[in-house]
């Protein structure tokens, strides 16, 4: 089970309702007590960016519900699957009425940030994933094509899956295909409790972290661009075999909290926070 300092919490809570009361972008500075483990306490650290999901007009103004049928995967992921609820944000599985051929039987969720854009900080939420086996649950961050150069990337800050696997990913897409990646499995059962899921990304490395512990770290060297913020699911073969029946189940996460290091400029022609 995770648990937290309560200075931490308190903190979180009254920046998240602060946030929820004011337009982006908006940043605080941070005690050195509150700060998430994973940051060096000498960096000027700020939160650029924090919700609970917990607000419907927030969310309908920061965040989108993407309509995806994705690469390689048996979801279509719909806006109805998007909700908000005592858990927070959930993303939805469930069977695919409308499914022709069987390529894409189920249905998933899938949402990311409307302005939103950052390149380098810390990005973590609170995740749990979906308790059913062949899901992908994922939060992830792509480079912006508005502002991307040759380089296009992925950082998945965690693809998890039922019962106990994570992986973490720093991914070129262009112009050639390389990967930086871990997978580890832990002895708590994901779809028991939300966790904690980050990346540390800096002008010059990687670190994933999960509940707070580094398992793993890679270098930079292609990533100085702002990125999109996602969170989405999918039923796919690549996540493990399904039993056919999703329904009712979901992936739910109760927070996301990213903060920016005024230390870690900006490549210049960029932007960061929302616009």
């Amino acid at each position: 089970m995770t648990t937290e300092r309560p200075t931490r919490r308190a903190f979180l809570a009254a920046a998240g309702a602060l946030v929820a009361g004011l337009l982006l972008p908006v940043q605080f500075a941070i005690a050195t007590q509150d700060l998430p483990a994973a940051l060096d306490p000498a960096g000027r650290w700020t939160l650029a960016l924090a919700d609970d999901f917990a607000d419907a007009h927030i969310f309908a103004r920061d965040w989108q519900r993407v309509t995806s049928a994705g690469d390689g995967i048996l979801s279509m992921r719909l806006p109805e699957n998007v909700v908000l609820s005592s858990d927070g944000l959930r993303l939805e599985l469930g069977r695919n009425t409308a499914d022709q051929d069987g390529k894409r039987p189920f249905t998933a969720g899938y949402v990311e940030a409307k302005t939103f854009r950052q390149s380098y900080g810390y990005f973590e939420c609170e995740m749990r994933i979906a308790n059913e086996a062949g899901v992908n649950n994922a939060f992830w961050l792509v480079s912006d094509p508005k502002t991307q150069t040759a380089q296009h990337f992925e950082l998945d800050v965690a693809e998890v899956q039922f019962p106990n696997e994570i992986q973490g990913t720093a991914r070129q897409w262009r112009p050639e295909r390389k990967a930086w990646s871990r997978t580890i499995n832990v002895p708590e059962a994901l779809a028991g409790d939300f966790h904690r899921y980050g990346l540390l990304w800096s002008p010059d490395r990687f670190e994933f972290y999960f509940d707070d512990v580094l398992y793993y770290s890679a270098p930079n060297v292609m990533a100085h661009t702002p990125a999109v913020v996602r969170f989405s699911n999918a039923v796919a073969a690549f996540a493990g075999i399904n039993d056919g029946d999703v329904g009712g189940a979901a992936t739910a996460i109760r927070q996301i909290r990213i903060y920016q290091n005024a230390d870690w400029a900006a490549p210049v022609g960029t932007t960061t926070g929302a616009s």
